[in-house]
């Protein structure tokens, strides 16, 4: 009895507690979202760029193939130690320094006097990148939270749809160089956003303080600074709902996990340089064997960045819907058929809606195989495993296209679609090996993967 007026008293401020913890949450959301917003841009930008570019600095079609190849080394480097870096500074700091990093870039885009300049620009772009994707990536992917995996990815599709339109308003207007300017104003909101999250958060009780962020050692965690606990709402938010039991290791013999590990790097490796090909090639195709104009070209490009997107958020809407092997699945099987029709191109409707097709198809994949990764290796292995395979999927992303423009260089862009159309297969090989190599899901992850907020 004597309990019963403290529980009505504190019944309102828990409620508000609980209503200002969710407002946060969503914030925090939104915030990683806009986070994939702004690292999408750029990847949307360069290939739509290219054409003007290489005119700018008078270098050959194939050294597209240099600047990705730049922004990849110091990507791959840094993805390596991701976790320890993200033990380190916490998320959300983690984020706002990819994002200064990225300004630094893109002002350097901007104001290149000579080639070289804009290939080191690159570079630090790709540096901020693996910075902003593996942090975000590793807490959402370990929180279970797969339908906001779904919507980041879906955003990052937003920042290569509208990169390309950006692109192409400047070159109408100017020249290419404005675009990048753009993206400059991009990045530093980027980082306004989440101090601004850090400094609210700061200003009231939170009960994620004291929750490590993604990849810190679970042992005596230090306490989480002002900044940090914004970001800790994206990795402590309840998981997707699903059969009640905390998601157990998965037990593998040592041989069984390399093999699992190595066979996951390569379809990310894969994958993603089949996603980073069509997308950063398709320009160059349209203006050359296809013989679009710029404007055409831009809402070429902006058309298979676009179907990326819109089944990236497809994927997220339902409460109920495919599970991330199905996704996997039959997205290696129709983005097959997407580089069939482009390679068979009886007119330009059918090479491009080939490139549609395809940008449909791979668009639930890679968050899909992300979503898979703490099943297969085991949530302490994952926590390492998922940077390596953001770093995987940087190498395939430069080094495929790399090859792709060394191969145009020789032989004509007319190989386009023959290109896409081997990489296609080798995507769906990798994945039906690491299928099979990898150990069966447990009935309660099952649930919760298949399960949607």
């Amino acid at each position: 009895m004597d309990g019963a007026p403290d529980a009505q008293t504190e019944s309102p401020r828990r409620r508000r507690v609980d209503l200002a913890t969710a407002h946060r949450r969503k914030s925090v959301d939104a915030l990683a979202m806009y986070a994939f917003v702004v690292l999408g841009l750029p990847d949307g930008m360069l290939g739509t760029a290219w054409p003007s570019v290489r005119h700018s600095f008078d270098v050959p079609l194939e050294d597209l193939g240099v600047v990705l190849l730049a922004g990849t080394v110091g990507a791959v480097a840094l993805s390596a130690v991701s976790g320890l870096v993200i033990a380190r500074l916490g998320i959300a700091r983690t984020v706002m320094l990819g994002g200064a990093v990225a300004a630094l870039g893109a002002l350097g885009l901007l104001a290149s006097p000579v080639f070289w300049t804009f290939v080191l620009a690159g570079a630090a772009i790709g540096l901020a990148a693996a910075l902003i994707d593996g942090s975000i990536n590793s807490a959402i992917a370990l929180a279970g939270r797969n339908r906001l995996l779904n919507l980041v990815h879906g955003s990052y599709g937003i920042g290569t749809t509208v990169g390309p339109l950006v692109v192409t308003a400047a070159v109408l207007a100017v020249s290419w160089r404005p675009a990048y300017g753009f993206l400059f104003v991009a990045d530093i909101s980027l980082v306004a956003g989440w101090w601004l999250a850090g400094r609210h958060v700061a200003g009231s009780p939170s009960p994620t303080d004291g929750v490590p962020a993604a990849g810190a050692s679970p042992v005596a965690p230090p306490p989480v600074a002002a900044t940090q606990v914004a970001a800790a709402q994206v990795a402590a938010a309840p998981a997707e709902p699903g059969p009640g039991a905390p998601r157990p290791a998965t037990r593998l013999t040592r041989v069984r996990l390399v093999t699992v590990v190595a066979l996951g790097l390569i379809v990310f490796m894969v994958y993603t340089g089949f996603e980073a090909s069509a997308g950063q090639w398709a320009a160059s195709f349209d203006r050359g064997p296809l013989r679009l104009g710029a404007a055409a070209t831009g809402l070429s490009t902006f058309g298979y960045w676009g179907a990326l997107t819109l089944a990236r958020f497809g994927l997220a809407v339902p409460r109920r819907r495919i599970a991330p092997l199905a996704v996997v699945r039959w997205g290696c099987a129709i983005a097959v058929l997407g580089a069939a029709l482009v390679w068979w191109r009886p007119d330009t409707v059918v090479a491009l809606l080939g490139l549609v097709i395809i940008g449909g198809a791979l668009a639930g994949v890679f968050p899909a195989l992300v979503a898979l990764t703490p099943e297969r290796v085991g949530e302490e292995m994952a926590r390492h495993v998922i940077g390596w395979q953001i770093g995987a999927a940087w190498i395939g992303g430069a080094g495929i296209s790399a090859v792709f423009g060394v191969v145009f260089q020789h032989y004509g862009l007319k190989d386009f679609g023959p290109a896409l159309m081997v990489v296609a297969v080798l995507l769906i090989i990798g994945s039906v090996a690491l299928e099979r190599a990898a150990p069966p899901a447990s009935p309660g992850r099952t649930a919760a993967l298949v399960a949607s907020r």
